[in-house]
Parts: C-alpha cells; structure tokens; sequence
C-alpha cells in the first residue's frame, strides 16, 4: 500500500510543476501507483506460499485435523485374534522373553525374532497384535521362573509344537550373539518341562552348529561319548598341551603347543555348545 501511494503523489506533484492538462495529472498519478506497488509493495508483501509455521508444525505436534482422525481410528473397533492364536501368544510369549533374559536385557532382534515364528505359525494381524500385547506384559513383568511357565502353559503347546518352538528359542538365543551358558541351562529346562528328550534337543543344536564330527575327533573321541567322557578328554589334553608346560623346550615347541591347546579349547567350545554342557 505504501508503494502505491507513494507512486501516486510522485506522478501527481510532477504532472502539476509541468503544468499539465488534468487529465495527463490523472494518467501520471495512476502509472505511479502502479509503479510504486510493482517496486516497493511486492517485495514487502513477500512470497504468499511461505507461511510462517505454528508453534504445533515447529514442536512436530500433529494438527487438529489430523488428532481427530487419530482419535477416529482409535474408536474404531479393532480385529481381533482367534481363541487359538490368543492362548499360544499368552502362553509361549512369557517363555520367549525368559529365554532372551537369560544373558540380560531383551532386544529388539529377540523381539523379531519371535515374531518370525508366530509369522510361520500363519498368525494374520490380529494375532500379531496378541503377540506384541503379550511381549509388552512379559518385559514388563519382573523375572520368572521358567519351569513354572512351562508347567504352567504345557497344555496350551500341542506336543507337535514343542519342538518348532525349541527351534525358535534357539533362533532368539543366537539372534544377539553366541549362546552362553545360561542360555543353555535354560533351554535345558524348557526341554526337560516340555516333555522333550536328550536326543530331541541334541537333534536341533545340530541343525544350528553342526555335527561335530571333526571336534569329537580333536578330543580323540567317538560322536557316541557321553558327556563325562568329553569333559576328561578336554582337561587330559588341555593339560599335556598348555604352554606353560612346555616353555623351557624352546620357542618352537612352544608355538607347537599353543596350537594344539587353541585346536582342543575350539574342540570343546563347540561341543559344549552342541551338548549343551
């Protein structure tokens, strides 16, 4: 506005120090209003499409319309998971979450990795739901003891279940890392309660790490060794073979050693992982 009138009375007061006819004083006033808003009014008007933000746009808060469409969503009634999907989620979520607890927190590759197997399970969307419901509870909830869940929810896991279900805790255990040994006990209580045998478990560790045949014959053992045997075998030659024993015999002996005491603890690492030891 300041442009044009400024525009204006500079055409007018020219037009009349020429004394010019009132009608060329009329054309001047108009073409300086005009040039006045063209230089001086546009630029102070700025672009109209940069629209100063609301504190709410700025603070990344969402607008009315879009709360109310929230809350709209919110209202409506959500699908919900069968009685079967229902009773496995609450049932085998609290077992998952005290696997994952065994070497500390939970997190979010355990979480995924669970999902997967209700995802295999054929859970659809409203079973997923019951899945998450059950995990947030489960985190939620302080340690418990695992034989009491599995004695408590055995009913709701068909017998043909059991051990898809030692797979997937195997799958959570590794999903963060090498498995420890209180992960392994607690698997071993999960398959004793489940009702699963020595050989069920040793079935699936073997899918995971192998047979182990080479590490059996490292130890100097046949694959049909009962545990004891594999636990003297360990110390026998870790003993014979620790560096310390052979220092004084010279570098080379010593280097020889230490190589043989690295093949026999890789050896028993392995099988301990895969017996569960």
């Amino acid at each position: 506005m300041f442009g044009k009138v400024l525009g204006a009375g500079i055409g007018g007061c020219l037009a009349m120090l020429l004394e010019w006819p009132p009608l060329v004083v009329f054309a001047l006033v108009v073409v300086g209003a005009l040039l006045g808003h063209v230089f001086f009014d546009r630029d102070v008007d700025g672009p109209r499409s940069e629209r100063p933000k609301s504190t709410a746009e700025l603070l990344g808060e969402p607008t009315p319309h879009l709360r109310q469409r929230r809350e709209h969503r919110a209202r409506q009634p959500r699908p919900r998971a069968t009685p079967e999907q229902a009773a496995l989620a609450a049932a085998l979520t609290p077992l998952f979450v005290e696997v994952a607890r065994a070497d500390g927190d939970v997190v979010s590759d355990e979480v995924r990795a669970v999902r997967a197997f209700f995802e295999r399970q054929g859970f659809d969307e409203a079973g997923l739901e019951a899945v998450r419901v059950g995990l947030k509870a489960a985190i939620g909830t302080p340690v418990q003891e695992v034989e009491a869940l599995v004695k408590a929810n055995r009913s709701a896991v068909k017998p043909g279940l059991r051990v898809e279900v030692l797979r997937a805790m195997y799958e959570v255990v590794l999903s963060d890392g090498a498995m420890g040994r209180a992960e392994q006990d607690t698997l071993r209580r999960v398959v004793e309660h489940f009702n699963l045998s020595d050989e069920q478990l040793r079935e699936v560790t073997r899918e995971f790490f192998g047979s182990g045949a080479a590490h059996y014959e490292t130890l100097g053992l046949e694959e049909s060794a009962s545990d004891d045997e594999i636990r003297s075998a360990f110390r026998r030659l870790a003993a014979e073979n620790h560096p310390d024993r052979v220092a004084s015999l010279g570098p080379k002996e010593a280097e020889a050693a230490a190589e043989r005491f690295r093949a026999v603890k890789d050896a028993w690492d392995a099988l301990r992982q895969l017996r569960g030891l």
